[in-house]
């Protein structure tokens, strides 16, 4: 067996001389691929998730765009029949999808008052030496209780007849008759912006608060040396440090106000008094569901497709003017 060897080395090292005297360069012997069994299971799990997004996501996604230019009777896609533009002309010669844009837009102004409340308590909390803990963890907790169950505990505060907070301020003398909170449309969207706020903050609060453990305290420290107050420390120091965080929660939240559907849909299920607790995809899940008494899933699919775009445009804007507020450390 050495022997066998020795001549095969031999006589690979003849043919590369040979190669090298010729000018040509040698050439080396080619691998052959030999399956191994761990790299097959590798790939093979490997696929798992990439088949679930496939059939979950991509099919979906494109069956959805052939679903906006066909109409159907019911929900029976064998009724297709093809319409064109149709469906997105109807959507945008509806009035109440634009009152259901407008409601949206309001929507996150409440956005932005949470993320703003959020970022003074979080100051606060920074500064509190007792009890931090426990105000973090008790402003968590509408975040992480059943948006469902919260809805309904407001919609039992804020009731007409047997209402918590009629009942307080009628006992404070403050008012002599009950007030329609949920049932007059100019109260309907404040008591929205109070739920919305009150239970937006938490998760807010949580990053926010960590996004300050970690500021640098050396630049308190030279501003505390230069003189500088609490204000100019704040705006200065703490902000432009909190700034990442600041802007991952202003898209996420705005990108969450765009698709407001549960809170809207359990305190008024009929869209609130004059219509003004219909959002864009509350305005999806009627036209799916309740239009006409039946459904038009053209419709709502071309609505989800709106919706889509003009998220995509709001997240590309908010990146755009990101680069002229937002500072990372280098």
């Amino acid at each position: 067996m050495e022997e066998m060897e020795d001549l095969t080395t031999v006589s690979d090292g003849e043919e590369v001389l040979e190669e090298l005297n010729s000018g040509r360069a040698p050439q080396r012997a080619r691998k052959k691929w030999k399956t191994n069994k761990e790299e097959l299971i590798g790939w093979g799990m490997s696929c798992i998730p990439i088949i679930g997004f496939l059939i979950f996501g991509v099919i979906p996604l494109v069956f959805s765009i052939y679903i906006c230019f066909h109409q159907f009777r019911g929900l029976r896609l064998n009724t297709a029949e093809f319409v064109g533009f149709d469906n997105f002309v109807e959507i945008f010669t509806d009035d109440l999808f634009w009152k259901s844009v407008v409601n949206t837009l309001i929507v996150i102004g409440a956005t932005l008052i949470a993320l703003a409340v959020s970022i003074l308590i979080s100051t606060l909390l920074s500064n509190c030496g007792k009890g931090k803990k426990l105000f973090q963890t008790v402003y968590f907790i509408p975040y992480v209780c059943s948006m469902v169950a919260i809805t309904f505990m407001w919609q039992w505060i804020f009731n007409y007849n047997f209402g918590v907070l009629n009942a307080l301020l009628r006992n404070m003398g403050l008012i002599k008759e009950n007030i329609n909170w949920l049932g007059d449309e100019k109260t309907f969207m404040p008591v929205m912006y109070v739920i919305l706020i009150w239970g937006g903050t938490g998760f807010n609060i949580i990053l926010l608060s960590a996004a300050m453990t970690n500021v640098n305290k050396n630049c308190y420290e030279a501003a505390d040396i230069d003189g500088a107050g609490m204000f100019t420390k704040f705006f200065r120091i703490t902000l432009p440090a909190i700034s990442p965080t600041t802007f991952y929660l202003l898209v996420t939240g705005l990108i969450g106000s765009l698709q407001t559907f549960t809170q809207f849909q359990v305190m008024a299920s009929n869209g609130g008094p004059g219509y003004s607790g219909l959002t864009i995809v509350f305005y999806l899940y009627r036209e799916l569901f309740q239009a006409n008494g039946g459904s038009d899933i053209g419709v709502a699919t071309a609505v989800g497709w709106v919706l889509a775009l003009f998220i995509s445009v709001v997240v590309a804007f908010n990146f755009w003017g990101s680069k002229k507020w937002v500072s990372y450390d280098e």
